[in-house]
């Protein structure tokens, strides 16, 4: 190979991988949330102590980021927001949420952004949202630190006053360092041997897409409720979906022996490491988890492999044209 021909090799190499990360890092992938709108991971833990109304259950779910309300109870039960409104009313028909209430406009992000039409003060402007009396919320009440007791009121058949206890407590943090450097080693080793071998390519790329693609769908599944279907949750996570697709159709082209597989491996695995590993790193950092217990392993199998298949496929597609493709 020439002189020339290796510079032109190396370029196309750069500018391609170079866009797949830009075009990764512009989606903002920092902002991208679980659960429509939770984190990966919470430095704290959320438990419920105590539920005054019989046949009503409250937990915490997706890492103590919402809480989940469900109800045996044949009478009717309404969440009271922050301002003493009613908010949720749940009865035997099924969940109805309050649209006039500052607390269900707070409710509808982690943020606690409220909008103009909210006012706690009209009369309640009911919306039917399930037929199973089941509900989940963000809730400022319970969440964040300090370590603290939270409650929640309750209204039941309009009259009955109730309420939910709780308590907030530090979570226990994992070995970041240990994770990040696991991580990275596996990256080093990935892109120091795997572009020797089609195989082991095609290998650590389904390896990494399978896992992480998995990941996604479990943690979808853990976050659906009534209101909230699979479908919905999997289109909150749709570029980390696709970015996990992508490093398996890059699996199928180091199979299929590929001419561009090497240059398509390398984009897919810098997309990966930027949009899921470096994006959900908190989960090295924080203790609580809000998907599977095995999340911190997705990510670092996103991180390390994503990172290793940027190494190895730019390197395999270097050595490509004096190959026998």
């Amino acid at each position: 190979m020439t002189l020339d021909t290796a510079r032109s090799t190396v370029t196309k190499v750069l500018v391609a991988v170079l866009l797949g990360v830009v075009a990764a890092v512009g989606h903002g992938t920092p902002a991208r949330a679980h659960g429509a709108d939770a984190p990966v991971a919470l430095g704290y833990e959320v438990s419920v102590d105590t539920v005054s109304e019989p046949g009503v259950t409250v937990r915490a779910v997706e890492g103590g980021a919402r809480l989940e309300l469900r109800s045996a109870s044949p009478r009717t039960v309404v969440v009271l927001g922050r301002q003493g409104e009613a908010f949720l009313r749940v009865s035997p028909d099924g969940v109805d949420e309050n649209r006039r209430s500052s607390t269900w406009a707070a409710s509808r992000t982690l943020t606690g952004v409220v909008d103009g039409t909210a006012d706690p003060q009209a009369p309640p402007d009911w919306r039917r949202v399930s037929k199973e009396r089941v509900v989940r919320w963000h809730d400022e009440r319970a969440r964040e630190l300090p370590a603290r007791a939270w409650s929640v009121p309750l209204e039941v058949d309009g009259t009955t006053p109730g309420i939910i206890r709780g308590t907030i407590r530090a979570a226990n943090p994992p070995g970041t360092g240990w994770w990040w450097s696991g991580a990275l080693l596996a990256a080093v080793v990935i892109g120091a041997f795997a572009h020797r071998s089609r195989v082991a390519l095609a290998v650590v790329a389904a390896v990494a897409g399978g896992v992480v693609v998995a990941w996604i769908v479990v943690g979808a599944g853990l976050a659906t409720s009534p209101a909230e279907n699979l479908a919905t949750q999997l289109l909150a996570r749709l570029w980390p979906l696709l970015t996990g697709l992508g490093v398996l159709a890059a699996a199928v082209l180091q199979a299929l022996r590929k001419p561009v597989a090497g240059i398509v491996t390398a984009i897919a695995g810098a997309c990966l490491a930027v949009m899921t590993g470096f994006a959900d790193a908190a989960v090295f950092s924080n203790g609580s988890l809000a998907g599977p217990g095995w999340g911190r392993w997705a990510v670092a199998v996103a991180l390390g492999g994503g990172l290793g298949l940027l190494a190895a496929g730019a390197l395999r597609w270097y050595r490509t044209p004096v190959e026998d493709k």
